[in-house]
C-alpha cells in the first residue's frame, strides 16, 4: 500500500466521521440534522435531501420543502420516528421542524454518542494501519525492499496514521464542546 493509498483510505474514514457528526444535534438547528433521514418513497428508501430542500427558518426551526406534496406525510413520519426526538408539523406547503433546546441530560447522551463514533473511526484507522504494516512486511519477505527501507516505511505509516488520529480527536472534541455550549 503506497502512502497516497494509505492517506486516501484514512481520509475516507475521516470524511465518514464528519458526516456522522454533522447529524448529531448541537444546541442550534442545522439542515444536516435532517438530510440523511430515510423516507419510504416511490417504493424505496430515499433521504430527505433527495425529496426536497431543507432550510433554516431561525436558530430553533428548520423547514423542509418537499417537491412532491403527496410525500409530506411520509416525510413527517420518518422525521418523527428518527433518533432526533422532534415533532415536525405540516404548515401549508412546507414542513416546519422545531428543534427544542437540549437538556443537560440529553447533551451528555450526545457527547457519549460522539465519543463512540470517534472510537469507531480510530479503530477503523488502526485496522488500515495494520493492513499497511502487513504490506510492508510482505514486501520485505518478498525481498522487494531492504531492512532499512522496511523500517522507514513503517515509521512513515505510523506518522501518517498518528496525524489522522489526532485530527479525529480534534474533530470529536470540537463537536463535544459545541454540544455542551448553551
Amino acid at each position: 500500500m503506497t502512502t497516497s493509498e494509505l492517506k486516501s483510505k484514512l481520509t475516507k474514514s475521516l470524511e465518514h466521521l464528519e458526516q456522522e457528526l454533522a447529524q448529531i444535534r448541537t444546541g442550534r438547528a442545522s439542515p444536516a440534522l435532517l438530510e440523511n433521514i430515510a423516507v419510504d418513497a416511490y417504493g424505496t428508501k430515499m433521504t430527505v435531501k433527495e425529496l426536497g430542500t431543507i432550510g433554516l427558518l431561525d436558530s430553533q426551526n428548520l423547514m423542509i420543502q418537499i417537491w412532491d406534496k403527496s410525500l409530506q406525510g411520509a416525510v413527517v413520519s420518518a422525521v418523527r420516528e428518527s433518533d432526533l426526538k422532534v415533532n415536525p408539523v405540516i404548515d401549508g406547503s412546507v414542513i416546519r421542524v422545531p428543534i427544542p433546546t437540549l437538556t443537560e441530560e440529553r447533551r451528555k447522551e450526545f457527547v457519549k454518542i460522539v465519543s463512540g463514533k470517534v472510537e469507531e473511526t480510530k479503530g477503523a484507522m488502526r485496522n488500515i494501519r495494520q493492513d499497511a504494516m502487513k504490506d510492508v512486511e510482505k514486501e520485505f519477505t518478498d525481498k522487494k525492499i531492504g531492512e532499512d527501507e522496511k523500517f522507514s516505511q513503517k515509521e512513515e505509516v505510523e506518522e501518517v496514521v498518528k496525524d489522522f488520529i489526532s485530527r479525529v480527536d480534534e474533530l470529536g472534541e470540537s463537536k463535544k464542546s459545541d454540544i455542551m455550549k448553551i
